[in-house]
This record gives C-alpha cells, structure tokens and sequence, in this order.
C-alpha cells in the first residue's frame, strides 16, 4: 500500500524507481489522488521555503531576537500547515518573492517522450529534445509554465487561468486558456513557431507587438521567425505526433530530418541536393522511423539507407 512517507520521497526526488513507478501509477488511477498529491507537494515546498527563510533572518539578528524569532518562524510553519491542510490561502509577501526564484524542471531526452502530469492535474506530453519549466509554487497563486521544444497539453480546468509562455530563453508569445487540448511547437532550430488548438478556445499574445489572437477548434496559429509574421490556419482532425503522426506543413526536408533525430533519437544525413527542393505537408503515419522513411519515399523522388545499429540515415535522390 502506498504511503505518504512515500510520496514525500518521490516529491523530494528521493524515491526509488519501484516507488517512483507505484506513485506515477497511483496518480493516473484518480483526481482525488492527483488533488492530494498536490497538497502534500504545496506543503512541502512551503516548509522548505519557510525554514529557508528562517535561517537567513536568524543569521542577521542577535542572540536576543534569534530566540525570539524562532518562536515566531516556528508559529509561522506550523500556521503555513494547518492553512494548506485546510485548503485555505496563506499570503507571505517575502515567501512569494523566494518562491519565485525556484523552478521545476522537466526534461525531454532525445528519442524518448515523457508522460507526466502538474500539480494541478494537468497531463503534458513533452516530445523529444524538450524542457518544461514551472514554479515549484505553480496552482497556488498562478499557473505559468515556460515551454522549449514541443509540448501536448490537456489542461485541467480550474478558475486560475493557465499561462504557456514560450520559446523559454526569450519568450515571443503567452497563451491563456482555462482548459482545453492543445500542442505547442518551438523548436530553436525551426523556422515556425506552431500553436494548434484540438478543443476548445486560445487566446496567443504577441509578447513584442502585444497583439493578440483568438484560436478556436481545429485551427492553428504559425509564426515565421525570418518575416516575424503571423498566421491562422485551419488544421486537420486527428493528425497528432503524440498518435505517431508527423505532420508537415510544406516544411523542407532537410527540417523534417531534424523532427525525425529528436523523435528516434537517430542521426539522418540529407543530400544537399535535395535541400530546398523537396518537401512535404500533409500527415505521414508510422510506429517506427522505418515506417515513416517508407512512407515519404512513396510520396517523394528519395531514397534511403540506415546503418547497422538504425542510428544513422542516410537521404539521397533516387
């Protein structure tokens, strides 16, 4: 039986793989058991952060207020407590400003794509070579997540609006929803940036223009990086990476090739004569990279090769 020692564990990044497996399970059988998986997260990083701050306000007074202000920190966790445990607010303005400065984040490997889910219930689907990052106060006073790479979203609905902000090192553009299915593509290689909507409403923000757009089912907003223009267009139903589709939107192979490397984890060589002459839209279908390379070669004057091991390509003309 899974015990809260446990999740404490796994919360502080101290769980072994068998519980860590026993916890990732228990979250996916039940809202009740992510809604308490996430009071008991909050409350442990409001700990942390309280007695952090305890100890740098200590370290400034003198013997007389030290003891005095132990008193008063030591109230001041245990009130932090007993207000988490009640699902009550607990404002603290010097907390806030700590709080702050500390992020979770979640990382991608090359080839693999992680399953997971934030505190609020959230389920993200980050693809490979990408980050997520978010506070590790994240659902208390706001929900903000920053984005590199590619990311699915099933946002959980709730009165605090949900906040992407994204490419993470220099975000261009925010988007507010309060739940609804959505994928995010911004990649630092790319020449788009790709926002789709699967359900529901979006609105983007401009973070440079401060203009604004409204994204509605089924439709999807593109930024060109090298004419910093946008557009709105309409997508397809149920062509999703996260189904084993790679969908490409006139994109030249010689990009598709670096979507294929981060998603198997591969090293694919394109022809040079090939770049900026071929390309592809549409939705290719494949469980496998084999599959996916067959598959273009169908709809394209190309060839290929793969080594031994599978982890490298080579792409020529026929």
């Amino acid at each position: 039986m899974l015990t809260k020692e446990t999740i404490i564990k796994f919360i502080e990044r101290q769980a072994s793989v068998r519980d860590q497996k026993e916890v990732l399970e228990w979250l996916e059988s039940s809202a009740d058991n992510r809604k308490e998986f996430a009071r008991l997260k909050n409350l442990n990083v409001a700990l942390d952060i309280m007695a952090a701050e305890s100890r740098r306000d200590m370290a400034r007074a003198n013997s007389r207020r030290k003891v005095i202000l132990s008193l008063k920190v030591a109230a001041a966790i245990v009130l932090a407590a007993a207000l988490f445990l009640s699902g009550r607010s607990f404002q603290h303005h010097k907390w806030e400003k700590m709080a702050s400065g500390q992020f979770t984040e979640i990382v991608a490997p090359h080839g693999e794509a992680l399953h997971f889910m934030l505190p609020d219930g959230s389920k993200v689907i980050l693809n490979g070579g990408s980050t997520l990052k978010f506070s590790k106060m994240f659902n208390e006073q706001l929900r903000d997540v920053y984005l590199s790479g590619e990311g699915y979203f099933e946002v959980a609905k709730e009165k605090k609006q949900f906040n992407v902000l994204y490419p993470m090192e220099a975000p261009i553009f925010k988007l507010s929803v309060l739940g609804t299915t959505f994928n995010i593509s911004s990649y630092e290689e790319n020449e788009s940036i790709v926002t789709t909507l699967y359900d529901g409403s979006v609105a983007i923000e401009d973070l440079n223009t401060k203009r604004n757009f409204q994204l509605d089912t089924n439709s999807r907003h593109v930024y060109k990086k090298s004419t910093r223009v946008s557009s709105i267009e309409p997508v397809a139903e149920g062509y999703r990476w996260t189904d084993k589709y790679v969908e490409a939107n006139g994109e030249d192979i010689s990009t598709l090739a670096k979507r294929l490397e981060r998603i198997f984890n591969v090293k694919i060589s394109v022809d040079s004569s090939l770049i900026g002459n071929c390309s592809y839209t549409g939705a290719l279908y494949g469980a496998s990279l084999q599959q996916i390379l067959d598959n273009m070669t169908y709809v394209s004057d190309i060839k290929y090769s793969m080594s031994e091991s599978g982890k490298f390509i080579t792409i020529e003309k026929k």
